[in-house]
């Protein structure tokens, strides 16, 4: 460093130029940012135009954001990591930005598309890709398992730019489904992927952040800015990749007690543990400091600082005690 910033001084002393790399830097990054937003705006454009000419539009109802970048469509297929033996469903394909990327990594692809149009569009564009078929279905009514077993399929590979209005009904789908559903990459709102991972005791921890723990493993792959799409969504989005857990993470005798401990717990968010399970399980707090004590959890904690396991030893606790038949559902 000494030697660089000796040649430095010696050059203006003598009456050299100064040289100023800042500026031709500044040009560059500028003339990029301005390609990049022309080609965005032209991709845009076309798909504007392209929709048009068969009568249709974003749907908002649909939750419909186009991804429009084609650098990024090819970074999303890359990250998902994908097989020539694997069978894939996409969820939503839209436009198709990601479809036929998709189709030439797999050994079949179902395009699941709930819009009538769009459907069309699709099998008219993608005709000539042998490997992929449009199914015109809403993802959530859609039933994996029989499809598995109709087409001799072990395990699905799911991959969608999903609304984000419906993501946790899609997440509670496959997880219900997840016997036939190897893994998940999803685009979903950068937010909801920060609850996804959250660690507790933060603001974003919550019951979907369990929900998502116990049924699957999460991997964050890539942010994708709200300028990527059209149109543009008011938050940007974050890639994540699910696995999904053959096995959940901790044992209880009862899922559904689990999780009503769980949901119960976060509604009341800032209240002891001896508030929230009084009125989740309908019992006195005496026998809720038993219960307690006996699933070594302080009573006097919140909810939100417990992690997974120490809510299942609560769920487990609760069923040794009988102490949950006539709790309210939260």
């Amino acid at each position: 460093m000494g030697g660089a910033f000796s040649d430095r001084h010696t050059a203006h002393t003598l009456g050299a130029m100064p040289r100023s790399p800042r500026l031709p830097e500044t040009r560059k990054a500028s003339a990029y940012v301005r390609r990049r937003a022309a080609a965005e705006a032209s991709s845009a454009s076309r798909l504007r135009e392209t929709l048009a000419m068969r009568g249709l539009a974003p749907r908002k109802r649909f939750g419909q954001n186009f991804l429009v970048r084609e650098d990024l469509a090819q970074r999303i297929v890359d990250q998902c990591h994908l097989s020539p033996d694997d069978v894939a469903i996409e969820i939503g394909p839209g436009a198709g930005a990601l479809t036929p990327l998709l189709a030439s990594r797999v050994q079949r692809l179902l395009a699941v598309e709930k819009d009538a149009g769009l459907a069309a569009l699709l099998r008219e564009q993608l005709a000539e890709i042998a490997q992929v078929e449009v199914v015109e279905a809403d993802f959530l009514t859609l039933d994996l398992v029989e499809r598995a077993s109709a087409e001799g399929v072990r395990r699905w590979v799911v991959v969608g730019n999903i609304p984000y209005n419906i993501t946790t009904p899609i997440l509670e789908r496959l997880f219900a489904q997840r016997a036939v559903v190897k893994s998940a990459v999803l685009l979903v709102q950068r937010e909801y992927a920060a609850r996804l991972g959250a660690a507790a005791g933060t603001p974003e921890y919550g019951a979907l952040t369990l929900f998502a723990r116990y049924h699957a493993l999460l991997e964050p792959l890539l942010t994708v800015r709200a300028s990527a799409f059209w149109p543009r969504p008011q938050v940007d989005s974050m890639l994540v990749r699910l696995f999904m857990r053959e096995q959940p993470p901790v044992e209880v005798p009862d899922e559904a007690l689990l999780f009503r401990i769980i949901r119960g717990s976060f509604q009341m968010r800032r209240k002891q543990l001896l508030n929230t399970l009084e009125a989740t399980l309908a019992l006195p707090k005496p026998k809720i400091e038993r219960l307690c004590r006996h699933a070594r959890v302080d009573a006097q904690r919140r909810g939100e600082t417990l992690t997974l396991e120490e809510f299942a030893r609560l769920a487990r606790a609760a069923a040794d005690y009988g102490e949950h038949a006539g709790g309210p559902h939260p």
